[in-house]
């Protein structure tokens, strides 16, 4: 498929997707979101949404602020997978720890859940780097739409084999088997996460220094990327436009069954069937969207599920009952994997050669500032109001701005100053240039 990697190494970096889509499915928006707003925070009422808000900040927040310079030191050091290994072991502890989380100490829980975060968000960064490496300019719409596929069937199975443990709900007769969820994630994410440390081949050359020089080296690169990255016109604006758009993707996964749950009224287990029908049309739509950016381009594909995600947004806030609030949902679940997977590709052909993931540090510091912004909105929002569905509400104006910014971004124009040749299907038509 690629002539860059072998079909092995594609499939084990896809795998990896698989792997850590059971954290980001399972904790971060259905089982452990539920049990942070029912159970660790429930007595705080409607302020609990801003707490869990404040949980996906922080660790965004210091994901945000290191995974330039880590990112630089990994493209410096030839050793992404070293880092990501540490990342993602880090993510599958604390996950596993969460199952000693129950009501009281508010801020020892919500730790538990940052350091996991933490994991989580900064193994991607790496693992986000290896993209180009794998894939050429042609095939990187298809293989980073297979990535995100074969992430919403790891999310599909993680909630297929969790819910004999989480359907019973979070009443007292059932919590103990509820938490027994969080460790059966972290060993699904370990096993699957495997393959790739052994398969994908590292194919940055290893630097020779020592370690303070490696570090001195990386931070020189950083200050000098900052300076790329200013001169990258296009570059730069399509990250800003990234930066706004994505607070509304950031914000969904983070507080949509908490949604479904206190303005709709889904049961628990509803939830989790809502989110398993979810995973097969994302997977759908994910991979669906790898050709649609090969044949029509990264840039027109992302503009095209903008609007859809508004009208997401209007019909979440106009949702009263369970099968309207289904649709909207699985509407969503849809352009959710489009936009990542077009966006992460549009990413890859406006960055220079050999600075991946250096620059891909860059589109997860963009990532992850946006999900501090976001979220802490609609929780500062949910708990001043007490209205879940003025929350959401307040995601409309990131999504008209990232548009209108969006449109600005000449593809074409931003290769060119990159020093990409000037094909490139992925770059896209008329709407791209």
């Amino acid at each position: 498929m690629s002539s860059k990697a072998s079909r092995a190494e594609i499939a084990s970096w896809c795998l990896y997707d698989f792997a850590d889509s059971s954290f980001t499915t399972l904790i971060v928006t259905v089982a452990y979101a539920l049990y942070f707003r029912s159970v660790v925070a429930g007595h705080l009422g409607a302020k609990a949404n801003f707490y869990w808000g404040l949980c996906i900040a922080l660790s965004m927040t210091l994901v945000a602020l290191t995974s330039p310079a880590l990112g630089a030191m990994a493209d410096v050091s030839g050793r992404k997978k070293a880092f990501l290994a540490a990342f993602a072991l880090t993510a599958i502890v604390f996950t596993a720890l969460l199952a000693s989380v129950g009501p009281g100490d508010l801020l020892a829980r919500m730790l538990l859940f940052i350091f996991a975060n933490i994991g989580y968000e900064g193994a991607h960064t790496f693992y986000n780097g290896f993209l180009p490496e794998i894939a050429s300019d042609q095939e990187m719409g298809r293989v980073s739409g297979y990535g995100w596929a074969t992430g919403y069937l790891g999310g599909l199975a993680a909630l297929v084999l969790t819910r004999p443990l989480t359907r019973a709900g979070l009443g007292p007769e059932a919590i103990d088997r509820y938490r027994l969820a969080f460790p059966a994630v972290a060993l699904f994410y370990l096993a699957f996460a495997l393959p790739i440390f052994f398969v994908l081949r590292e194919r940055a050359p290893r630097g020779q220094a020592a370690l303070g020089a490696t570090v001195r080296e990386s931070f020189r690169r950083l200050a000098g990327t900052f300076g790329q990255v200013r001169r990258l016109r296009d570059l730069f604006l399509y990250l800003v436009a990234f930066f706004v758009y994505n607070d509304t993707v950031m914000t969904v996964i983070s507080f949509a069954a908490i949604y479904a749950t206190q303005a709709v009224g889904f049961t628990v287990d509803q939830v989790t069937l809502l989110f398993i029908v979810m995973q097969v049309t994302a997977f759908a739509g994910a991979l669906a969207t790898g050709h649609l950016v090969d044949r029509w381009g990264a840039k027109p594909t992302i503009v095209l599920t903008l609007f859809v995600w508004g009208g997401v947004v209007a019909g979440a806030s106009l949702s009263r009952s369970v099968p309207v609030f289904f649709a909207v949902a699985t509407a969503a679940s849809i352009v959710m994997g489009a936009t990542q997977a077009a966006s992460r590709s549009l990413m890859g052909l406006l960055i220079p050669r050999g600075r991946n993931a250096e620059f891909f540090g860059f589109y997860a510091f963009t990532g992850k500032i946006s999900a501090i912004i976001g979220p802490l909105v609609y929780g500062w929002v949910a708990a001043h109001t007490g209205s879940d569905r003025r929350a959401v509400l307040s995601l409309l104006p990131f999504l008209a701005l990232g548009l209108i910014l969006l449109l600005r971004v000449d593809v074409a124009r931003g290769r060119a100053a990159a020093g990409h040749p000037p094909e490139a299907r992925g770059a896209g038509g008329s709407v791209a240039s």
